[in-house]
């Protein structure tokens, strides 16, 4: 049996990824996020709220048994879409805590249960563009996914026996693109460009784009390097 843990499994990304992994009958995926989408004998679910601290215990020793045991951390958020200056503190905090806070902790966690297993152990951290370019008004998202980049190469570094990688998606058609092109043009000087980006079919589907990291996580014998773009893959 292979366990993954899948944080924001309720939509996008995270649910397309879940729910083609739950295709294969060796495969257990465990959910992580605020709401629950997917139903299947397969599939557990933690309630949790990743902008926050929390309590809930979520990785389990039992796992110890698996072939292989995978962190995906793909839950985040773009944030207020605005200059620095017109955030509130607390989205500040809140934005940081999602996109990097968790994703820390998390693995803290994934690395303190299993560095002693015999399992295959591998973190799969989902970056951005983003996180290498700069874009005006995604300050705390450019910041928190250029230091999900580091994180993973700095956790691979001190911890040869996982696999860590750190792959950018591309742009793709979930939620989070439809909050970009609803911005306010005055806050977001760029808001035309992804609006095109939709009109013009440039969007990638959030399946395509799952089928792609889980081709990856199939073959990670393939790769050697921590960072990577689905573009390239």
């Amino acid at each position: 049996m292979n366990v993954f843990y899948i944080t924001g499994a309720s939509s996008g990304i995270g649910e397309a990824i879940a729910e083609l992994l739950l295709e294969n009958t060796n495969n257990m995926v465990i959910g992580i996020a605020r709401s629950r989408t997917i139903q299947h004998d397969r599939y557990q679910h933690h309630y949790i709220d990743l902008s926050q601290p929390w309590t809930d215990k979520i990785f389990k020793p039992n796992s110890f048994n698996a072939n292989k045991v995978v962190l995906i951390n793909n839950a985040g958020s773009i944030g207020p879409i605005k200059p620095l200056n017109l955030h509130e503190e607390e989205e500040i905090s809140e934005n940081y805590f999602l996109n990097i806070s968790a994703p820390s902790i998390l693995c803290n966690q994934f690395i303190s249960c299993f560095e002693n297993s015999k399992s295959e152990c591998i973190v799969l951290n989902i970056s951005s563009g983003a996180g290498k370019h700069p874009i005006h008004s995604w300050s705390t998202y450019c910041a928190s996914k250029a230091a999900l980049d580091m994180l993973s190469q700095v956790l691979q570094l001190e911890y040869p026996k996982f696999k860590i990688y750190s792959i950018a998606p591309g742009i793709v058609d979930t939620a989070m693109q439809e909050e970009i092109r609803e911005a306010d043009k005055t806050d977001f000087p760029e808001v035309d460009r992804f609006i095109s980006y939709k009109e013009d079919g440039e969007l990638a589907s959030a399946e395509i784009v799952a089928q792609k990291y889980v081709d990856f996580l199939n073959n990670c014998s393939k790769h050697k390097d921590v960072l990577y773009s689905v573009r390239d893959l």
